[in-house]
């Protein structure tokens, strides 16, 4: 269900199999949100119990995007008989990988085919607050950009800055990097006000007048189905 998540929340048109490996190179799409914030989306590869070596090598790259994410989405077939073990060995593959650490949303999907008084029985594991969703329908895709969008205003930094007018290559990159709140040409340099991820925010740290605490709407966790 990972590709076919992809192209429903993207429409990235990958190409999508019920099979294994079906997915063998990462595909990368971007994901508009409602604030106006954009999120980049990456299709893994599926995990497998104890990969042999060779095949770790050879998927080197897509299993490093777990790594090197800021959250994850964890993707489970909620009508397979199997789906414990198989979420299990999700997990056991990310800690393997240095990622077991990550965020993570669990989006149990197919829930177009499970009874909707049964959906909290299929809770396979420890997994806080679960999405489910129908890729197929679209049933609860909305509530789960709600939870993406959740996690990337919690990640970001809300700040202003002061960038020198003969630093305009500065404001062209916290407009790409970042998402801009307010912005004003001002005799003493161009001023912006907006956030920005942390890995993102060091280069603009000598531009900076103050980073004032601002409330997100609805900050504490949306309680999501």
């Amino acid at each position: 269900g990972k590709s076919s998540l992809l192209n429903r929340l993207t429409d990235a048109n990958v190409a999508v199999e019920d099979k294994l490996f079906a997915t063998l190179d990462p595909t990368t799409r971007r994901l508009e949100l409602p604030s106006g914030h954009a999120v980049l989306l990456t299709d893994t590869v599926g995990f497998i119990r104890r990969l042999p070596h060779h095949l770790i090598e050879a998927f080197k790259a897509t299993l490093e995007e777990a790594v090197f994410a800021d959250f994850l989405l964890h993707v489970v077939d909620i009508t397979s008989p199997e789906a414990d073990r198989q979420a299990e060995t999700t997990l056991e593959v990310l800690k393997e990988l240095g990622a077991g650490e990550k965020p993570i949303i669990t989006v149990y999907n197919k829930i177009d085919l499970i009874h909707e008084e049964r959906l909290h029985d299929y809770r396979i594991h420890d997994d806080g607050d679960p999405a489910y969703a129908s890729v197929k329908t679209g049933t609860g895709i909305e509530s789960l950009i709600t939870r993406i969008e959740y996690h990337v205003m919690s990640a970001a930094n809300y700040i202003e800055l002061l960038i020198p007018h003969h630093r305009y290559d500065m404001v062209a990159r916290f407009h790409r990097d970042g998402h801009v709140d307010e912005e004003d040409p001002r005799d003493d340099g161009f001023y912006l006000k907006g956030s920005i991820e942390p890995r993102w925010m060091k280069p603009f740290e000598e531009f900076r007048i103050a980073n004032r605490g601002r409330t997100i709407a609805g900050a504490s966790e949306p309680q999501l189905r």
